[in-house]
């Protein structure tokens, strides 16, 4: 029994051994996003449970700081579900003005270390990609053999591809500063619904780029208009252009170069 436990715990200590250097740099962003993406993913589930829970107490327990902190009328009191974030109780207080508590619970710092691991590991990734690409460029140009020369391309589209993503969420940055400065112009709406717009707010996303304006109308009707420019268009270029140099680079050249030897050993 002991052995069986000693060979488990040694395992993963023998698979580390036989990675080298670069597919150990490749292995740790990959891991800091997977985790990010099941830490997300269990955020969703936490907050599914915690709206069902809520749904399952009834409003007046679920919601009891509106009712007993606010005075509101339990039978006025909505339960929305705000999911991946929980719920949000709304009602309507005894002055006729409307109000509303956030029950986010863990979900809200859940989306913190998800989102900072996925930055973290998308960064490192980009960096680990571009220092690869970098090292290997250099080392063929000191040994400019005939047989590597094709490596020169698609290492070259890699470049160019992690190159171009931190300066597309570079320019979506810009792009944000940009459209808050202004007002919201090319971006927010004027009139939504025949209705004028109140108010609105300019928030930026960078997996994938895009801005998004978000607000309500003189009528109370909310409203979210996502706007793609130019920096997701050139995200998805360096993407492509990424994806291309790799699979050109570690499948499509290992198969030709296999089959080339194969080749004379047939005939």
């Amino acid at each position: 029994m002991e052995t069986k436990a000693r060979a488990m715990v040694q395992a993963p200590l023998r698979f580390a051994r036989r990675l080298s250097r670069w597919q150990v740099a490749f292995l740790l962003p990959l891991t800091s996003l997977a985790l990010a993406l099941i830490l997300h993913a269990a955020q969703w589930v936490t907050s599914w449970i915690s709206t069902s829970l809520a749904h399952s107490r009834g409003v007046a327990e679920a919601c009891s700081d509106l009712v007993n902190d606010f005075g509101a009328d339990p039978d006025a009191v909505e339960l929305v579900d705000r999911a991946p974030f929980g719920y949000t109780c709304l009602a309507e207080i005894n002055d006729g003005s409307s109000t509303m508590l956030e029950y986010s619970g863990v979900t809200s710092a859940m989306f913190v270390v998800s989102a900072a691991l996925a930055a973290l590991g998308f960064a490192a990734f980009c960096g680990v990609l571009l220092a690869f690409t970098v090292s290997r460029l250099v080392s063929l140009h000191r040994s400019p053999l005939a047989e590597n020369r094709g490596d020169r391309w698609p290492l070259l589209l890699i470049g160019f591809g992690v190159f171009a993503l931190p300066l597309m969420l570079l320019g979506q940055y810009l792009q944000w500063y940009g459209a808050s400065k202004s007002g919201g112009s090319g971006i927010c709406p004027d009139v939504v619904g025949g209705e004028e717009v109140l108010g609105f707010s300019v928030t930026a996303n960078y997996l994938p780029p895009s801005l998004t304006c978000s607000g309500d109308t003189v009528a109370g009707q909310d409203f979210s208009v996502t706007e793609h420019g130019f920096p997701f268009y050139g995200f998805l270029a360096g993407l492509v252009l990424v994806a291309v140099g790799v699979v050109v680079l570690f499948v499509v050249k290992p198969l030709l170069t296999r089959r080339s030897r194969v080749a004379p050993a047939l005939r």
